[in-house]
């Protein structure tokens, strides 16, 4: 039953106060219900239902309801409302309780350590409650498909697919930085080198703070992958290997980066020495060929009687071809020698 637009808006007020950034609650052969307020304590206790609730740990009603949850375990309050955002996943009895990496929307190549944000998060067989600080992108595309109608028939259906968003972002990223070393590659081999040496640098730094922050997540999910809980639902536990193995392979690609950067780098500064050295060499050409001249100047140059060629009025000319004379005999020599 549709619901008039003036209660749409209290519940919206109520769940804002609370805190409550989105609540679900999903039963089988059903379309998601919304929940806001009061309706949060009813779906819970549903047996039969599986519910997600995303609360903003910044309001400080959300801590308030969390804090107050009796039903949830000592362990899973504590962490959803600490502020050490250590990367982990620890087993209960019943339940798994983590905090682990999201990325916020404005995530890209150009990396900031700011755009990494932490989620926290209950879970057991039918509810998944999760909290964060700073807004995340996996469990707001998780909202909106489940706001656009999409189900799902256990809670660690809902978990699964926050790293199945998590490694299609990381995906897109790994994308761009292997194109980015692409294009440096192409532009050192044609001895375009001015400038690469930093975009080098970002891109080396990217792929080891992605491998620290996302790195300890996929060692996390590997061993849950090989020793799942019981009341984990098989169709849940392959798709979590199957995200496992992409996460093996992403984590491969950012030390891939990080090798190919590092060679890059080494290449690039290879080139940058021996164009050093080219310009040295014909720097040491030119100062070879005027070295005599510039003897020959200085010594005519002198301001004392007994120089000669003074009274001679073709002196000058004279002078000047010698000059001449003895750079081309210094080009001869160079070339006989070989060194150029």
């Amino acid at each position: 039953m549709a619901r008039p637009n003036g209660t749409v808006n209290l519940i919206r007020y109520r769940a804002a106060v609370r805190g409550l950034i989105c609540g679900f609650a999903m039963q089988s052969g059903r379309c998601s219900q919304p929940l806001a307020g009061e309706e949060l304590n009813a779906a819970l206790a549903q047996p039969d239902a599986v519910v997600w609730l995303h609360f903003n740990l910044r309001i400080g009603q959300a801590r308030d309801w969390i804090a107050g949850r009796g039903h949830l375990p000592e362990t899973s309050r504590r962490l959803l409302l600490d502020d050490d955002d250590r990367k982990r996943i620890e087993r209960g009895a019943r339940h798994l309780i983590g905090v682990i990496s999201d990325i916020r929307y404005d995530f890209g190549v150009d990396f900031d350590p700011d755009q990494i944000a932490a989620l926290r998060f209950h879970l057991d067989g039918h509810h998944l409650i999760s909290a964060r600080r700073q807004p995340c992108s996996a469990a707001d595309q998780l909202r909106t498909e489940i706001g656009a109608g999409r189900t799902f028939e256990s809670a660690p259906g809902m978990m699964v697919r926050w790293f199945e968003w998590q490694v299609s972002r990381l995906g897109d990223t790994t994308l761009r930085i292997r194109g980015r070393l692409d294009d440096i590659e192409e532009q050192i081999l044609t001895a375009q080198v001015w400038g690469q040496h930093a975009r080098l640098g970002g891109i080396r730094r990217l792929a080891v703070r992605l491998n620290h922050h996302f790195g300890p997540e996929y060692r996390m999910l590997q061993r849950l992958s090989r020793q799942p809980p019981d009341w984990f639902p098989s169709a849940d536990h392959a798709a979590l290997a199957e995200v496992v193995e992409d996460f093996r392979e992403l984590v491969a690609d950012w030390n891939e980066a990080q090798e190919r950067a590092k060679l890059l780098q080494e290449e690039l500064a290879a080139r940058l020495a021996e164009q050093t050295n080219r310009n040295l060499y014909i720097l040491s050409l030119f100062t070879a060929l005027l070295l005599p001249p510039s003897v020959i100047a200085g010594i005519f140059g002198m301001n004392v009687a007994g120089l000669p060629g003074l009274q001679e009025g073709a002196a000058f000319w004279w002078v000047i071809f010698g000059m001449v004379g003895v750079c081309g005999l210094i080009l001869l020599a160079l070339y006989w020698r070989r060194l150029f």
